[in-house]
């Protein structure tokens, strides 16, 4: 990892347990917004003094610092330079604390249950192999179609967490709310590849891959604003999806070994593969199929549509909890696999396409 100069603007960090740790990079041309994140993590601050919170600006050109920030009382403020791409960012921040915990969030992340720390902190300093745990991530604000389609499938995610309970595997601590014990994270970053799309799934693999455990803690909530339109979603998948593309090559041999030794996590990752393949060639197979005769590519769809049913309730039936703040969810689940068809497709196509051109023009899968 190259080296980065870290300069501190209002340097309020003290010597408390756990500190936050914000990146962001040129989000300062909605002032108004810009301006309404900054009171959020200040008051935020102000309500949990035994918490360091860190805005990191990540190499912004729109100099986001330059307006006056006296007002900001709480917060500790920070800039990484050259653009770090976010992990070059926290890497750098981190190598300068000393705290035991890092909590790791986002500048449009808001986090709830913060006065459960102190329970969790006591399962980390009582499991050495437990490097972090993840929160409950939830999509919040507005109303429409996208996310409330949103909020359905981070509930399906969230009820898929306790089959890697027992394991104490994860495919990824998302980035927008997690807690890592501070050495292990500083370790992890140090062996980072510093791809970009992939950056949350490759450092927790990293730790699965040194013999690490992780945990759910539901009592903390990360509630994030999601994509409010289709095609917004659209671009924010093809992003996340490009990401598990690079982790999935990078970390082919881990994976690889997984499988073979029937985990979890490995198990879970060939039924990605799968699903990946099926959305890659359910065009085609339809095609063909009606092709043969419109009764053979009916029965297809009906086919994959049970089975879409049926994934989808089966996972809603291992942790329905999950869903009871999501109004009508059963009937909304319903229209699921439909959706996902629609969103996925076009993502994967877009996104293997981009792989093979680049595989072909000699720049690597990743470039």
């Amino acid at each position: 990892m190259k080296d980065y100069q870290l300069t501190w603007l209002a340097p309020r960090v003290t010597t408390q347990t756990t500190a936050i740790l914000v990146p962001f990079y040129n989000e300062a041309g909605d002032k108004t917004h810009f301006a309404e994140r900054l009171a959020y993590f200040d008051g935020l601050a102000a309500r949990h003094p035994e918490l360091d919170i860190i805005l990191i600006d990540d190499g912004s050109t729109d100099q986001p610092f330059s307006a006056n920030t006296e007002q900001l009382t709480h917060l500790s403020l920070s800039r990484v330079t050259p653009n770090g791409q976010k992990i070059g960012a926290l890497y750098t921040v981190i190598q300068a604390l000393s705290h035991q915990y890092i909590i790791f969030t986002d500048f449009d992340t808001e986090l709830q249950g913060l006065d459960n720390l102190p329970d969790i902190h006591n399962k980390l300093a009582t499991d050495a192999t437990a490097m972090g745990c993840y929160f409950s991530m939830r999509p919040t604000a507005g109303n429409t179609p996208a996310v409330q389609f949103q909020m359905l499938e981070y509930a399906l995610e969230r009820a898929s967490y306790q089959f890697s309970k027992n394991e104490g595997s994860v495919p990824i601590m998302p980035g927008a709310g997690c807690l890592y014990k501070r050495p292990v994270i500083e370790d992890l970053l140090s062996r980072h590849s510093g791809l970009r799309s992939g950056e949350d799934r490759e450092t927790c693999l990293l730790g699965l891959e040194l013999g690490y455990t992780v945990f759910y803690a539901p009592q903390i909530e990360a509630l994030t604003q999601p994509p409010q339109t289709f095609g917004a979603l659209l671009h924010q998948r093809r992003r996340w999806s490009q990401g598990f593309v690079e982790v999935a090559l990078h970390k082919a041999a881990f994976y690889r070994n997984q499988m073979a030794e029937k985990t979890v996590l490995g198990l879970r990752h060939r039924i990605d593969m799968i699903s990946v393949s099926i959305f890659l060639l359910m065009p085609l197979i339809l095609l063909m199929a009606f092709l043969i005769s419109s009764t053979v590519g009916m029965a297809l769809v009906l086919a994959w549509t049970a089975l879409g049913f049926v994934e989808t309730f089966w996972l809603y039936s291992k942790a329905s909890d999950e869903f009871r703040t999501i109004p009508h969810h059963k009937l909304k689940l319903c229209l699921i696999p439909f959706a996902r068809v629609l969103l996925e497709v076009p993502t994967w196509w877009r996104v293997i396409g981009r792989v093979c051109l680049n595989k072909l023009q000699g720049k690597g899968a990743c470039a």
